[in-house]
C-alpha cells in the first residue's frame, strides 16, 4: 500500500475499476474521517453519519466497474454525501408524518375502543359467565383462578384426578374465551 499513496485520484479509480482491493483500501482511509466529521454535522448523528458514510464506500465499491471519476475523489465524495444526507433527512421526515398520521389514528381507533368500554360492566359480565358453568366446573374453575390453589391439591381435596381438574379448566376457558372473544381479540392487538 505504501506505493498506492503517491498515486493521483484518475490512477487510483482506474485500479479501482478493475476490482484493487487496496487502491480501494486507500481511498477508503484517506476520506473516511473527513467524510464521518461532515456527515456528522449535518446530520446531527454520528451514528448515522458512519452508516451514510459506510453506505456510500459500500456503493462505490458495488459499482467500481462502471465508475467513472470526472473530478477528483474531494469532489466524488462530496456530491455523494450530500444526496446522502438529504436522502436520509428526507427519510426522517417521511418517517416522522408516518409516526404522526399513524398515532393521531391509533388515538382515534382507542377511544372509540375504550369509549364503551366499562371495566365494572365488564366484571360482571364475567361473573355471570362463571356462575353459569357447571356446578364442578365453576368450583374447579374458581379454586384455581380465583384461590390460586395448584391442579394437584384441587384434585386431591376433590378427589379426582389431576386430568378432570385440567379438563375443567379448560373447559371453563373456553366457554369464557368464546364469550370475550371481542375483548381478547382487542387486547391481543396490544399485548
Amino acid at each position: 500500500m505504501i506505493g498506492y499513496s503517491g498515486l493521483t485520484d484518475r490512477e487510483l479509480a482506474d485500479l479501482l475499476k478493475v476490482g484493487d482491493e487496496a487502491a480501494f483500501r486507500v481511498i477508503y482511509q484517506k476520506y473516511w474521517d473527513k467524510l464521518l466529521v461532515v456527515g456528522g454535522r449535518r446530520l446531527n448523528d454520528v451514528d448515522e453519519a458512519e452508516e451514510a458514510v459506510q453506505d456510500i464506500f459500500l456503493n462505490l465499491w458495488k459499482r467500481r466497474e462502471n465508475f467513472r471519476l470526472r473530478v477528483g475523489f474531494d469532489n466524488y465524495f462530496a456530491v455523494a454525501l450530500k444526496f446522502e444526507v438529504i436522502n436520509r433527512l428526507a427519510k426522517r421526515v417521511r418517517e416522522s408524518q408516518r409516526n404522526t398520521a399513524f398515532a393521531a389514528t391509533l388515538s382515534e381507533q382507542q377511544k372509540e375502543l375504550f369509549e364503551p368500554f366499562d371495566l365494572a360492566r365488564l366484571e360482571k359480565q364475567l361473573e355471570h359467565t362463571i356462575n353459569s358453568l357447571p356446578p364442578k366446573c365453576q368450583l374447579i374453575f374458581r379454586l384455581s383462578r380465583e384461590s390460586g390453589i395448584p391442579n394437584k391439591k384441587i384434585a386431591t381435596e376433590l378427589k379426582i384426578s389431576e386430568k378432570t381438574v385440567e379438563k375443567h379448566i379448560t373447559h371453563a376457558l373456553k366457554i369464557l374465551k368464546t364469550r370475550f372473544r371481542v375483548l381478547f381479540g382487542f387486547l391481543a392487538i396490544f399485548i
